[in-house]
């Protein structure tokens, strides 16, 4: 099956995907700004532990479905989904 991006993104799974990794960029940023033995940390650190369990099963889908691997990729300039080598971008957000 070939997958249209902005379809997909635009469906139930695809929002709530994009949902969910723009939570776990927030909740690593997050555990970046805190000390490891805080509560606030523990809290973002086992958010961003969710965020990734469900990331592996988003992952699993769409590979099954339309046989793309994406990856989770993050920088200071931007965070997304892209293919290896970063030829293929399922979504990619511009840091402000």
């Amino acid at each position: 099956m070939k997958m249209n991006k902005e379809k997909f993104l635009k469906t139930e799974v695809g929002g709530e995907l994009k949902s969910c990794i723009i939570s776990w960029d927030k909740a690593l940023d997050s555990c970046r700004e805190h000390e490891y033995y805080t509560d606030e940390y523990k809290r973002n650190r086992k958010a961003a532990d969710w965020c990734q369990a469900q990331w592996e099963v988003y992952k699993i889908v769409i590979r099954q479905f339309f046989g793309i691997e994406y990856n989770f990729t993050r920088t200071d300039e931007y965070f997304g989904l892209v293919t290896e080598g970063e030829t293929d971008w399922l979504f990619k957000i511009d840091r402000q």
